[in-house]
């Protein structure tokens, strides 16, 4: 069984948007027991929630480091993190609540920035996954290729939406150096405020009864994308279940 230890930062918007180095930080604070630890500490740390859920399951675990905004104090930099951990499909932590997942979403008609009219909640003939986004965000960035190989993998079975509160013109000009392939809704903070939790990047899947299924971070960054399985994995049992559902 194996154990992946994955690094994700979830950063506020003023922070992302900083073009400046970050600085390296010499303490960690656990924002679960608000404890303050040594780099040493922290990485042992890390290393034994590794070990615990190595030897604890016989399911393949991934633990999901969220780093936040930097603290400093006198001469100290102090690097808030939680983490998420996964045994399977199955979160043993989290780093967030996500308290909207079952919410029913009321059927909506928004304006892609095509000018296309596509409704999000109620009824629909296929199951909806909603990546929220924005141009200066690292991670959000850094997963449209995995992003795009999922919907080139299930093209014509899931609506795939990607959602900003940017407006449309930077969306169009990022859409010129970069591809993502999803339908694209700008200016969309009123409904980001509705479904949206608090992480960026943040996908939602949704049902084809309007409702919210599941609600995770971002891919990680790197070169091979280890929750990329995970998602789809998401997506098989939304397919099957909401068939299997019209069938009985």
């Amino acid at each position: 069984m194996k154990i992946k230890i994955l690094f994700f930062s979830i950063l506020v918007i003023v922070f992302s948007c900083c073009k400046s180095k970050r600085p390296e930080p010499n303490y960690y604070k656990n924002l679960f027991t608000q404890k303050i630890l040594t780099k040493l500490e922290y990485n042992e740390h890390m290393d034994s929630l590794g070990l615990k859920y190595k030897n604890s399951r016989k399911k393949e675990a991934t633990i999901q480091v969220h780093f936040y905004q930097l603290i400093y104090s006198k001469d100290s930099i102090i690097q808030p993190f939680k983490y998420d951990i996964r045994v399977g499909n199955e979160y043993i932590i989290r780093a967030e609540s996500f308290e909207k997942i079952g919410l029913k979403i009321s059927p909506r008609k928004l304006l892609t920035i095509d000018g296309d009219s596509i409704q999000i909640g109620g009824k629909q003939k296929k199951p909806t996954l909603i990546n929220l986004w924005f141009v200066q965000c690292s991670g959000c960035v850094a997963e449209i290729p995995a992003l795009n190989k999922i919907k080139e993998k299930y093209a014509g079975k899931v609506n795939f939406i990607a959602m900003t509160f940017e407006n449309k013109n930077e969306v169009m000009k990022f859409l010129k150096r970069k591809e993502f392939n999803f339908k694209h809704i700008a200016n969309a903070d009123q409904f980001i405020g509705y479904i949206g939790s608090k992480p960026y990047p943040e996908n939602i899947f949704i049902n084809r009864d309007g409702y919210i299924q599941n609600i995770e971070g971002g891919l990680s960054e790197g070169i091979d994308f280890n929750n990329t399985k995970y998602f789809e994995s998401i997506i098989d049992k939304l397919l099957t279940t909401d068939l299997s559902s019209r069938i009985s």
